[in-house]
């Protein structure tokens, strides 16, 4: 692969090749880099499709079938699991069965929050673009209350937005481990909140490939292949900013000049230790944000039967609601936490694939820092294999095998220390049409 390309998107997760994919269409040129050792798994949940990416992509062109997920399950220590879905009134429903005094509240907060989420930003998420501050922006929120507001309520903590609604405790912890779970976020920390509203919004809802169905991310890579895009798997060595361009060498003799580089989940950048544009390495807790992804997949000998019955749920597991924070505390001092909120689900195949972002970035051992290591990678999948255990009574028995993967910055220096205009989509429930959305704006104010 040689040239020159508008975009380099890193990352073959469903956000990377949807964003790579749009901006081909829309007459960009990109190049995408992508891991040559990705393993071929089986379908579990994906982000959601929402409908201006279904029809910008023609993904009705594709032999795609998407079922919704069914329900957010919660599984506390004690008591009942906590359910809510989609639908307001199902779950409004749900909550006045179960005996929760807040089930009349739940459609003023899905409104309120929705509303909330729709909250113009000032600036672009993920961008950093050298140069003055929008002036005008931000004047044209200070002079407007209900923006103002608003922004100030997004800039607050989820704890403090769903203490203001709900007083059922396990409605809150169960809203707090979803909204935030995925983004490895405590419910106490400033600027949570915009999870929690970006949770409840449609295209936050993940969507699943039916057993024998096409995968998502399958049907995406074919789109970025029809619409011209790039592809290389090989090693970048060297980067060289130039101006608005960054020439970057590839093994081999492949070099290419890019104008951005751009990373749809925040999980694309660890991984390439990249943090907010700049290299992670050597800032001891790598960013404010930091935090590792660990995915454990569980390949049984027999079935067990799912929670509730319902294979098609997404579930997450804490003991309550001060795992979130006590977690997000332990993940920043470098340090695994016994009691981290695990998400998990059924996969079509059979597997049940368990995931926590709430593990350090890196760790702190004798007042320095250091990598992960293999033993790191074997306690943290024996804490989620117990944390699933103790909700699934029989489910350690059953294991046959187990298989990790780990999104953290690695222990080398960034082959991209050095590139400018980076573009960093943070962490969204919505993350396919996010990553669209971004990848627009940068087009359209692209000098």
């Amino acid at each position: 692969m040689n040239g020159q390309f508008d975009f380099l998107v890193i990352g073959d997760d469903e956000p990377s090749l949807a964003a790579a994919a749009a901006a081909a269409k829309a007459h960009a040129r990109v190049a995408l880099l992508t891991s040559a050792d990705r393993k071929k798994r089986a379908a579990a949940a994906s982000p959601a499709i929402a409908n201006f990416v279904w029809r910008r992509l023609d993904l009705q062109d594709y032999d795609l079938t998407l079922e919704p997920v069914s329900a957010r399950v919660t599984l506390l220590k004690e008591g009942a699991p906590v359910a809510t879905y989609a639908n307001a009134r199902e779950t409004a429903e749900e909550l006045a069965e179960k005996g929760s005094p807040d089930h009349l509240l739940w459609r003023d907060f899905v409104e309120d929050m929705t509303l909330l989420a729709g909250a113009p930003p000032y600036a672009p998420a993920g961008y950093e673009k050298p140069g003055a501050p929008d002036i005008k922006a931000f004047a044209a929120l200070l002079a407007d209350p209900a923006r103002l507001e608003q922004a100030a309520r997004l800039f607050g903590s989820c704890g403090d937005i769903l203490d203001d609604y709900f007083s059922d405790e396990r409605l809150r912890s169960h809203l707090g481990a979803h909204a935030l779970g995925a983004g490895g976020r405590g419910d106490r920390e400033a600027g949570s909140a915009q999870a929690l509203a970006e949770f409840l919004d449609a295209d936050s809802w993940r969507v699943r490939a039916p057993k024998g169905g096409v995968a998502l991310r399958a049907v995406l890579e074919q789109v970025c292949q029809d619409m011209g895009v790039e592809t290389t798997h090989k090693k970048p060595v060297d980067v060289i900013a130039n101006g608005k361009f960054s020439q970057i060498s590839f093994d081999g003799d492949d070099k290419i000049k890019v104008k951005h580089l751009f990373f749809a989940t925040p999980a694309a950048a660890r991984q390439w230790g990249v943090s907010d544009g700049r290299s992670a390495q050597g800032s001891g807790m790598l960013s404010e944000g930091a935090h590792a992804d660990f995915t454990v997949r569980f390949k049984l000998n027999d079935t067990i039967e799912a929670p509730l019955n319902n294979p098609g749920a997404i579930f997450q597991v804490i003991d309550d609601g001060g795992d979130i924070q006590a977690a997000r505390n332990a993940a920043l001092q470098g340090r695994l936490c016994d009691e981290i909120p695990v998400e998990f689900e059924f996969a079509g195949n059979g597997e049940v694939i368990a995931r926590s972002a709430y593990l350090p970035a890196a760790f702190f051992e004798d007042g320095e820092w250091r990598a992960w290591t293999g033993q790191d990678r074997q306690a943290a999948a024996s804490i989620i294999k117990d944390r699933l255990s103790s909700r699934m009574p029989g489910f350690a028995s059953l294991i046959r095998r187990t298989e990790t993967e780990l999104s953290a910055p690695p222990s080398g220096a960034s082959p991209f220390a050095n590139c400018g205009r980076v573009i960093i989509q943070p962490h969204r429930h919505n993350a396919i049409s996010a990553a669209v959305k971004l990848i627009d704006q940068v087009m359209a104010g692209d000098d």
